[in-house]
């Protein structure tokens, strides 16, 4: 460290573009967690006195599950995120030779997630038929 500076400044500066990107995908898989409770109950109309469990397959459970995957290694890729930019510092860190394939694999993994558990849900909605 000189002056006060890291000793490599790229890194935080890249660390912040990736955080940007996944602080976006945690919001939204949060949000598409109640997406298909409005897309029954509001847009498909199903009785409000009528469970929506009933309704609910496979396809919604493993959306959920992989969005709940997005969130998990999104807050995971924070952390570690966390441990980059104190390597930054050129502070020690236990995990430093295994923390980018690590911030990788996290940020990846996110990302990935979010899509299939977005698109598994749009794949329930769109061949969802209900009977009256």
């Amino acid at each position: 460290m000189t002056n006060g500076q890291p000793q490599d400044k790229w890194k935080i500066e890249v660390n912040d573009r990736y955080q940007k990107v996944l602080g976006t995908v945690i919001t939204l898989a949060t949000a598409a967690f109640f997406v298909p409770v409005f897309v029954l109950r509001d847009l498909i109309a199903v009785p409000r006195d009528r469970a929506l469990v009933g309704f609910l397959d496979c396809r919604v459970y493993l959306s959920w599950c992989l969005l709940a995957v997005s969130v998990f290694a999104g807050v995971l890729f924070y952390y570690l995120s966390a441990k980059w930019i104190k390597l930054a510092w050129g502070k020690p860190v236990a995990i430093s030779s295994k923390l980018e394939c690590l911030l990788d694999w996290s940020f990846w993994i996110s990302v990935t997630a979010f899509l299939l558990g977005i698109g598994c849900f749009v794949w329930f909605a769109t061949t969802f038929r209900y009977v009256r």
